[in-house]
């Protein structure tokens, strides 16, 4: 028997509809994540997270929610406010100090109309709590980004912070951090994972760490689950964490001291592991200075670095090169490698004054003009080594510059 497509339709839109209708706000409900503090190891803000009861009465994940696209926006957004009225009302009874953070979807702010104050003001106003204990988590890169603007505006002038969450993942945010101007920018969880094992991501997230600090802004690390995570939080430079190895999301608050034996232990492991590989780092320093002045002395006294090809190779050097005091590359790249030093003249002529660790050679020639100047640590766009450069005069006329390449010692990976 054929079926009629007309009834077909009906029937899925009738489902369509009766699924929506089953969504009810009085079935969801707020449990709080941890955010914990590095400098007093206390627990210094929480983050409300929406929660439903599953079929055997557990407390599952209701975030699939506001992405879910079954159900109406405005059904969603019916949901979202009651949760986020909970987690008020129940943060202002519990008497915490410290913050509550609250997940908007730029969708809901796009539904709001230009003369309406935000619904989450009126709530902050009705139930008590002073503002600038309250902060907005911006979700999502999606929405209008002249709505998110207004809205923003109103939240900074009623007191309240701004965060940009999952920054790094998917299209640039950085027009976000201009636009906004947010107060808290919260790590991709899923770009910070990834960048804990090294590499480019890890590359690429400290670049983005620096970047949110130069912006003004407070970094958070969630998602933290490991004490390699840990370590490599605390070398992006972020001062507040959350995550499975501090606590999951529960019903009620903590004492705000609860955390800090945990963090005590954490940043002890840190500082010894920090600790050793600074150590290696200098040790290896030494090495290469060491190596850097015998092939200075063995250049000055018109000699070749043949001599010198083993020690070269054993402590990393990568390639040396002459440059004139106004940046100007006059000699061939003497590439060391594995079978000898070969010559590259491909780069002659080139002029590198535009680095930094140049601006401070010359800034450094008549204080201490025997001085080797060494540059941050940057990747190889030849070799893609992790890579330095050291650089000192040879003559009154004639720059020195040795690039050698380095172990990540900047990332806590194994």
């Amino acid at each position: 028997m054929t079926k009629n497509p007309s009834k077909v339709v009906s029937l899925n839109q009738a489902l369509l509809a009766a699924k929506r209708a089953q969504l009810n706000p009085l079935s969801y409900f707020p449990h709080y994540q941890p955010i914990v503090y590095l400098p007093t190891g206390e627990i210094a803000g929480y983050e409300a997270l929406a929660r439903r009861n599953n079929q055997v009465g557990e407390a599952t994940s209701a975030g699939e929610l506001f992405a879910n696209h079954q159900y109406s926006l405005s059904n969603r957004r019916q949901v979202d406010r009651y949760v986020r009225q909970q987690a008020l009302e129940q943060f202002a009874q519990s008497q915490q100090e410290g913050f509550l953070t609250l997940n908007i979807v730029p969708d809901w702010v796009d539904m709001l109309a230009g003369d309406i104050c935000t619904p989450t003001i009126s709530m902050i106003e009705k139930i008590g709590i002073d503002p600038s204990r309250v902060v907005m988590e911006i979700t999502e890169a999606s929405g209008n980004i002249d709505n998110l603007q207004r809205v923003v505006k109103e939240y900074h002038q009623a007191g309240l912070k701004v965060a940009i969450d999952d920054f790094g993942a998917g299209a640039s945010q950085i027009d976000r951090i201009i636009a906004l101007e947010p107060d808290i920018i919260k790590l991709d969880m899923r770009l910070f994972k990834d960048a804990t094992k090294g590499g480019l991501s890890a590359d690429v997230v400290l670049s983005i760490s620096e970047l949110v600090q130069r912006a003004g802004c407070e970094l958070i690390c969630e998602g933290v689950e490991t004490e390699q995570e840990f370590h490599f939080g605390v070398e992006c430079g972020a001062r507040y964490m959350q995550g499975w190895l501090f606590y999951k999301a529960e019903k009620s608050f903590l004492p705000a001291q609860s955390s800090q034996a945990k963090v005590k232990t954490l940043l002890a492991s840190y500082l010894k592991r920090k600790s050793q590989r600074s150590l290696a780092t200098v040790k290896h320093n030494v090495s290469v200075k060491t190596t850097v002045l015998a092939l200075k002395h063995q250049l000055q006294n018109g000699g070749n670095a043949l001599s010198l090809e083993q020690q070269l190779e054993g402590v990393g050097i990568l390639r040396y090169f002459l440059c004139r005091t106004d940046g100007t590359q006059v000699s061939p790249n003497f590439e060391v490698t594995g079978l000898g030093i070969e010559e590259d003249d491909n780069f002659v002529g080139f002029n590198w004054s535009f680095r930094p660790y140049f601006h401070a050679l010359i800034a450094l020639d008549s204080v201490k003009p025997q001085q080797l100047i060494l540059s941050k640590i940057y990747r190889d766009s030849s070799s893609k080594e992790m890579c330095k450069t050291f650089s000192t005069y040879l003559t009154k006329d004639l720059v020195l510059l040795v690039d050698c390449k380095v172990a990540d010692d900047t990332l806590l990976v194994e």
